[in-house]
């Protein structure tokens, strides 16, 4: 058997595990069916004339096999603005979720509904004739959902199957701000733009530190797109020639896509569509492993703040940077650092640092010598401080001194200075409220907690891609 039989069959074993079921059809058609019954019964009750439908991967059929995701769309006269939506488009939203319903937010107010082990967001949004005419942001979606039918043939759709269970093998899938990954609304525009899941690997293997994607061929000139959009991977919407349907993917997860679809050319693996789950480390063993490489570890640690979940991330993000800015703004060279939470009970921001305890002095730079003003008061302030503990003295063209630190310890120097770091607010409330800080040793209080923070933290220290083992 040749390679490129052995390449197929792998593949095609990947797309009988990845294809829903007829009973797995039947199930989601019978939820989308009551849900729409539901919104279309409160809409006349309510006089408004509504349109609903379902969007997303349900509605093109390139869903996985095990998904339990359900998009459904209530389109609501333009003329009923954003406060229709909020208000007329939410009850009607509402009266379809049944009984057990959250409300979320996005641009404007949802529904989360829990039915039958299925999550069905419904979402008013306004019909609007052209995608450039929108109101809000997923009022464009239905537009999504045409274009995409209009170019994905049966075969094709499973291409789409085979490429998403791909990134979501190699952790790349996902645009939510936890991810940070590739939609799956782009995941079909790559089919559409090369043809096949092999063809976007082979693509993909060659893409450049910037690369454009313009399908319906909107812009003459690539340049001008990369002037146009700053993120590495430009995918100019083919409804919406102003918008990059890329722009939620990281920079990290660009390149780790990218040298993944490399490493699959040369060894292709079930190993990528389906890697071997992990064995959360012992305690004793994290401890181990940070004393062997000579780290350190820093956890901090709350409740979860009741937020919807993308202002969670927002949140924990910002928190993440700016308490790295200010370590290491402080002396500390950050090894690593990773938001973590279960989204309900806990967040967790951890660093790894080379050390806990900094040196009791260091060198502060002054002024260059050829600057009189700044020279004078730099001498005034530090010729005879009490925290000077050497010089001050000239080094190449400027003055520096050697400072005595007033805390040399990580978590006592949090402590003082946490709440100057850029945080995002509602992290910053809830860690007034509910926070910790963690180091080494202590972390084993939340180790043994919560199974979520096992596993992330475990994958925190191992590093190493799932596809690479």
């Amino acid at each position: 058997m040749d390679e490129n039989e052995t390449l197929n069959q792998m593949l095609s074993e990947v797309l009988r595990r990845v294809k829903p079921s007829e009973d797995e059809r039947r199930k989601v058609s019978e939820i989308v069916r009551k849900v729409i019954n539901k919104a279309l019964e409160k809409s006349k009750e309510l006089h408004v004339e509504a349109e609903v439908e379902v969007e997303g991967s349900i509605a093109k059929d390139t869903w996985l096999s095990g998904d339990r995701d359900i998009d459904i769309f209530i389109k609501l006269p333009i003329k009923l603005g954003i406060e229709g939506l909020r208000t007329i488009g939410l009850e009607i939203a509402k009266a379809a979720a049944g009984e057990n319903w959250v409300e979320s937010y996005a641009e404007h107010p949802y529904v989360e509904a829990k039915i039958d082990g299925y999550r069905v967001d419904i979402v008013p949004c306004l019909k609007v004739d052209r995608p450039d005419v929108r109101l809000t942001a997923v009022d464009r979606t239905p537009f999504h959902t045409k274009y995409v039918l209009g170019k994905l043939d049966e075969r094709a759709k499973d291409e789409v199957r085979l490429l998403k269970r791909f990134m979501k093998g190699i952790d790349v899938y996902g645009a939510e701000l936890k991810v940070g990954g590739f939609s799956g609304y782009l995941v079909e525009l790559l089919i559409i733009r090369y043809g096949s899941f092999l063809n976007v690997v082979k693509e993909a293997s060659s893409w450049r530190e910037r690369h454009v994607i313009d399908i319906e061929g909107y812009y003459s000139d690539p340049n001008q797109v990369l002037t146009l959009f700053k993120e590495p991977l430009v995918v100019i919407d083919p409804v919406d020639r102003r918008r990059n349907v890329a722009a939620a993917l990281t920079a990290e997860k660009y390149c780790e896509f990218i040298s993944a679809c490399r490493a699959f050319l040369r060894k292709p693996s079930m190993k990528f569509f389906f890697p071997d789950g992990i064995r959360p480390l012992a305690f004793n063993e994290v401890i181990s492993d940070l004393k062997r490489r000579e780290a350190s570890l820093l956890v901090l640690y709350s409740r979860c703040p009741k937020l919807p979940i993308e202002v969670l991330w927002g949140q924990l993000n910002r928190s993440l940077l700016g308490i790295r800015k200010l370590l290491e703004n402080e002396g500390f060279n950050v090894l690593s650092c990773k938001a973590m939470s279960d989204e309900s009970s806990y967040v967790a921001l951890v660093y790894e640092l080379d050390k806990m305890e900094l040196n009791r002095t260091f060198i502060h730079k002054g002024p260059p010598v050829h600057m009189p003003e700044d020279e004078e008061r730099f001498l005034l302030k530090y010729r005879d401080g009490k925290d000077v503990a050497a010089g001050p003295w000239i080094e190449g063209r400027r003055w520096v001194i050697m400072l005595f630190r007033k805390q040399t310890n990580v978590k006592q120097i949090l402590l003082e200075k946490l709440f100057k770091a850029s945080l995002g607010k509602y992290f910053a409330d809830e860690f007034k409220r509910s926070g910790r800080i963690y180091v080494n040793e202590e972390v084993r209080e939340v180790y043994d907690k919560h199974e979520d923070f096992k596993m992330s933290l475990t994958r925190f220290l191992r590093k190493k891609p799932l596809w690479m083992s």
